[in-house]
């Protein structure tokens, strides 16, 4: 078999496979380019507030204290930026390891009503919210992807000229054909550099085992050895007295000659081995630099300076990279671009294998026909009602974050079952779902009009740009949603002309 014919297999079935899966990550990975202004977005409650930030970290520590009565085995808190104007609280429970979330408006220092936040979408692009196991699945389908997209290279003769070619009124699988070669070439170079970070960014998760075998099965000593972090054992003795968190800061800050401070991370807080650090930010490099002053936190004593070793800061770059974390606004827009051509490569590659195979009745054609919709329409649709169930479901109900994931969930099984009752008639069933989406894209920033007095469009275009976006998003979605439905016209079959006995044409409907 030649090179060119083995690699249109495996471009074929190692493209259509992985694809619905691979369409969850990318689609949720472009989502999580804008996680910080989608969370942002999610708090109503922040935007009504005004004033210089006034709260302090030692604030939302105490608050910690006063609300969370299990042991702690770590928590950490960031300050607001630009990005995301709140203060931020982490913590894990010692034993359990349970962990639990909080955010702060940046003038009160009060907590802030639950929400998913755009953090939901950010986990559910690298493990699936299904911990170490979706890690590895997720990992799966980018070696799976890189492969398609080499093979694809390989196959096509005509890339660049591919690059300038859509038929958008052609017959059958021309025009689809068309569009996946096109989005194809334009995110080529994007798509094989997230693909490989992707990848590359876990890969002491996902091969572990020369890690373990050289650290004597502790994977603590690895990675501070790797990072040039510190970490000090706990000596099982009473805390004492600790230095309040804003003078460490103050500290820490006089050390850099910079006010951008990062993660403020306390270790072991209930122990007198607790060790206060504190990152640097720099959002001005591709890669943050991890620059992190380690203090003791009963003496304010400097205990440690990390200086991180090049190889890991070669790291902090791919991650860097991947995530978008540098460039501001125009970097963000330019990976969200790229993100949706690389869902509609997707798509559109999907479509062809249909529409090649629907005049011989390929077996599995109706199951792919099914995956297609349930994947293609089912991600958007729940994602568009989760962002609707957090502007109506009350803010002060218990459990708030949950009911927003069960929203999202159930929206998309609904999709799914819908997609299995009426899985005889595909066409149909994609034009009833390219309107529902339209109506929740248009209706979003209707309901966020008059649910959130402070968040609509009208209220944020000169004060908060980056909520304003988001509704100009939603609106020129729907609008493109709709028109697609509009011109969404199932084909007539075309009539097949046969002989008659007399040698006259008869036509076949």
């Amino acid at each position: 078999m030649k090179l060119r014919q083995s690699m249109t297999t495996l471009h074929t079935w190692g493209g259509l496979l992985p694809s619905w899966l691979l369409f969850v990550v990318v689609f949720t990975g472009t989502l999580a380019c804008f996680d910080k202004e989608l969370e942002h977005w999610m708090r109503p409650a922040l935007h009504g507030s005004s004033g210089p930030a006034s709260a302090s970290a030692q604030q939302i520590s105490d608050w910690l204290a006063d609300n969370v009565s299990a042991p702690l085995h770590a928590y950490w808190i960031h300050p607001p930026t630009e990005r995301t104007p709140f203060w931020q609280l982490g913590w894990e429970e010692d034993g359990s390891g349970q962990r639990g979330r909080a955010v702060f408006d940046p003038v009160t220092g009060a907590a802030l009503p639950e929400t998913l936040g755009g953090d939901f979408f950010f986990t559910l692009h690298y493990n699936l919210h299904a911990g170490q196991i979706g890690m590895y699945i997720v990992g799966l389908a980018g070696v799976f992807m890189l492969a398609a997209l080499v093979s694809g290279v390989i196959i096509h003769r005509r890339i660049f000229k591919d690059f300038f070619t859509l038929r958008p009124r052609a017959q059958g699988q021309r025009a689809w054909l068309d569009a996946h070669n096109l989005f194809g070439v334009v995110g080529l170079p994007f798509h094989l550099v997230l693909a490989y970070t992707g990848v590359a960014i876990f890969v002491a998760a996902y091969m572990p085992a020369g890690g373990m075998v050289a650290y004597n099965s502790d994977p603590l000593a690895f990675y501070h050895e790797v990072q040039g972090g510190y970490h000090r054992n706990e000596l099982d003795q009473p805390a004492g007295t600790t230095v309040p968190l804003d003078q460490l800061v103050t500290a820490a800050q006089q050390q850099w000659q910079s006010t951008d401070t990062g993660w403020i991370i306390v270790e072991h807080p209930a122990d007198a081995s607790s060790v206060v650090s504190i990152r640097r930010r720099d959002p001005s490099r591709i890669g943050s630099p991890q620059d992190t002053l380690s203090y003791d936190a009963f003496t304010g004593e400097l205990l440690h300076q990390q200086q991180t070793p090049p190889a890991y800061r070669g790291y902090i770059w791919m991650v860097g990279l991947h995530m978008a974390q540098f460039g501001g606004s125009l970097i963000r827009l330019l990976y969200g671009v790229l993100g949706l051509a690389g869902c509609m490569m997707l798509v559109a590659g999907n479509t062809v294998w249909l529409r090649k195979r629907a005049a011989r009745q390929t077996p599995g054609l109706h199951l792919v026909q099914a995956l297609n919709t349930a994947v293609f329409f089912g991600l958007p649709v729940a994602s568009l009602v989760l962002l609707w169930a957090n502007r109506l479901i009350p803010a002060e109900l218990e459990h708030r974050a949950s009911v927003e994931a069960w929203s999202f969930v159930l929206a998309w099984l609904a999709v799914t079952l819908a997609t299995l009752v009426s899985s005889r008639q595909p066409l149909a069933r994609a034009r009833a779902l390219l309107g529902v989406m339209a109506a929740l894209a248009l209706g979003l920033p209707l309901v966020n009009f008059l649910t959130a007095p402070y968040s609509h469009l009208l209220a944020t275009f000169g004060t908060a740009p980056e909520l304003a976006l988001i509704d100009l998003t939603l609106l020129i979605c729907g609008v493109l949603l709709a028109v697609a439905m509009a011109r969404y016209r199932p084909r007539q079959p075309v009539p097949a002309a046969r002989k008659t006995e007399c040698g006259e044409s008869e036509v076949t409907v």
